[in-house]
């Protein structure tokens, strides 16, 4: 028989995810309730969809702080302390982090983890209307303002522009790594190669591309409006506008017209779910404003 070590990478991910708000949630619903942990599991993703849409309300995970910084729209020249700010929600640590890198040992792997950890932390905060500074990362990262801005140079050369309150002149309007992936994809990329072009995990740009599927497809094919697709999808309506805006910049593409299929694929299965969670015996009055109509 084989014998699986308590110590394994898989153990450790098993043992994290139970401790999560989620699951959290899933044994106060059996315990408190008498609940089937079916019920359970339900009740807490009808609660995630409904309440926890908009990041600013979402109870932080394990894993993440909120924090105060400078919003994006203030000028570069503008002091700090006269700066108008904004509250965001950073994901500091992640399952993703130490996935599928391309450096396998020894500080190489440490930068490569920190610079995945640089470019989601920056990209968070633009997307929530926020910029972090140099100093900002250096803390959260736990290393120097040096090295942060060795990384920024370093993501520069490959052409991964870092979202920073010091490389405003270096942002485009739809600049964001997602972005980037995104387009990539559009262009005819794919997933793996972007990974390694925008130094995040296979993962994190599958995901990233899901949301702009649904997005992209419910917006065109559905005609919804930016806000009614970002709470469908349960995105930010800053991601669901970026998503929408990408569409509209590609329109013209021939690989867009390539992709239309696989977009038309992945909408239509995510519509159809979301109408069976209508039909199911959990669906009430108070999340017909969510569910698609």
């Amino acid at each position: 028989m084989n014998k699986v070590s308590t110590s394994s990478l898989e153990a450790q991910d098993e043992r994290m995810a139970m401790k999560r708000q989620s699951e959290r949630m899933v044994v106060e619903a059996i315990n408190g309730a008498g609940m089937s942990p079916w019920e359970a599991r339900e009740l807490v993703q009808a609660i995630e969809e409904v309440y926890f849409t908009d990041p600013q309300l979402r109870p932080c995970k394990d894993g993440q702080v909120r924090m105060t910084c400078v919003a994006a729209t203030e000028g570069a020249g503008k002091p700090l302390e006269q700066c108008r700010k904004v509250p965001v929600v950073l994901t500091l640590f992640d399952d993703e982090d130490e996935r599928e890198l391309y450096s396998q040992a020894g500080s190489r792997r440490a930068e490569e983890i920190r610079q995945r950890r640089l470019c989601r932390l920056t990209d968070e905060a633009r997307e929530q209307g926020g910029l972090l500074t140099q100093e900002d990362l250096a803390r959260y990262l736990m290393c120097s303002v040096r090295t942060v801005r060795r990384d920024i140079d370093a993501l520069k050369k490959v052409g991964v522009v870092v979202p920073t309150r010091g490389q405003q002149q270096d942002i485009g309007p739809t600049l964001t790594h997602r972005a980037l992936a995104v387009g990539k994809w559009l262009e005819g990329k794919e997933p793996v190669e972007i990974a390694r072009a925008i130094k995040h995990s296979v993962r994190s740009v599958e995901r990233y591309l899901e949301s702009f599927k649904r997005i992209a497809w419910l917006c065109g094919s559905k005609a919804f409006s930016v806000f009614e697709a970002a709470l469908a999808v349960g995105v930010s309506v800053s991601l669901a506008r970026l998503c929408h805006d990408l569409m509209e910049e590609y329109r013209d593409s021939t690989f867009l017209q390539q992709r239309m299929a696989e977009i038309e694929l992945v909408g239509t299965a995510f519509y159809i779910a979301q109408d069976e969670k209508k039909l199911s015996p959990r669906a009430s009055e108070s999340n017909s404003e969510w569910t698609m109509p």
